[in-house]
């Protein structure tokens, strides 16, 4: 670590001790999974720590995979001290071309990761992990390419039947963050779903995608509850915090809740405002939506 890096990092720690001092951990009625990265200055477990303090008993790391299985295991012995779980990272490296599901001859690479994320979920014991279907190519029917990625999903069904790992399929929209992604709307990730057939094989629903791609989020919601295991979090436009956007998030967290939801919901999601004051108003965004009574 060089001299600038230490002294930011210490400078962060520092602030966020005080913070957490002052600022007492709230209860929730759902369970809200930070990410890894919200404060980047601040170590891993130091960022759980943070979590923690602020009522969180969960969080999610799309970047596990970039760490040492020896970092996994300091990450599992922090997560036992503050008795928290993990929600999803991301199997297939993205999901782009070179290791997506759209095409044979990438699954042979997938595969390869699926092997991988095997591995970390063993240490980290987390119960979902994130699929992407990858770009839609131009050499194959929407058909085609649909049962391509049964197939691969059905395969990767099939190595983790023996743990508690399940793979959540993410619909992505294609208007603002993802063009060219082939799967979009929950309905084609239904029709995926429904194709794979394995209690271990869902939709990971992100309110911030699906708001753009289709909205009706209640009502899609409602349709597809069956296949969901998985949600995650953004209010439009900006994917920031709830209450940043158009989104009525307080309407979609209560109507969650009332389906007896025990899963994670994860804050994927950039901050307005910077550093631990935008934090702080982002945790504080929570506790207003999960209020609704």
């Amino acid at each position: 670590m060089n001299r600038r890096h230490f002294i930011q990092s210490t400078a962060a720690l520092a602030t966020a001790a005080c913070a957490t001092e002052t600022s007492a951990a709230h209860t929730y009625n759902l369970r809200y999974a930070p990410r890894i990265g919200f404060i980047n200055d601040l170590p891993v477990p130091q960022q759980l720590e943070l979590y923690a303090q602020h009522g969180f008993n969960a969080f999610e790391y799309n970047g596990l995979p970039n760490h040492s299985m020896e970092e996994a295991e300091q990450f599992r012995k922090k997560m036992d001290e503050l008795k928290m779980d993990m929600g999803v990272f991301v199997v297939n490296s993205g999901g782009w071309k070179g290791d997506a599901l759209v095409d044979t001859a990438f699954h042979e690479g997938f595969i390869q990761d699926m092997h991988k994320a095997v591995e970390y979920h063993k240490v980290m014991r987390n119960g979902w992990s994130t699929v992407t279907s990858g770009l839609a190519v131009s050499n194959l029917s929407h058909e085609q390419q649909t049962k391509n990625v049964i197939e691969g999903l059905k395969r990767a069904a099939h190595i983790i039947s023996k743990t508690d790992l399940v793979l959540v399929l993410e619909p992505l929209n294609v208007l603002v963050n993802h063009a060219g992604y082939f799967v979009v709307t929950s309905e084609h990730a239904a029709e995926i779903i429904d194709g794979v057939n394995s209690p271990q094989v869902k939709i990971l629903f992100d309110i911030y995608h699906q708001q753009i791609s289709e909205g009706n989020l209640i009502n899609n919601i409602e349709k597809h509850w069956d296949r969901i295991a998985y949600f995650q979090v953004g209010d439009v436009p900006g994917r920031k915090e709830p209450g940043t956007g158009e989104i009525n998030y307080r309407n979609v967290f209560k109507a969650i809740h009332a389906k007896g939801y025990k899963g994670l919901l994860g804050m994927e999601h950039g901050l307005s405002q910077p550093g631990m004051p935008g934090l702080e108003k982002c945790f504080n965004e929570y506790q207003q939506a999960d209020t609704w009574t």
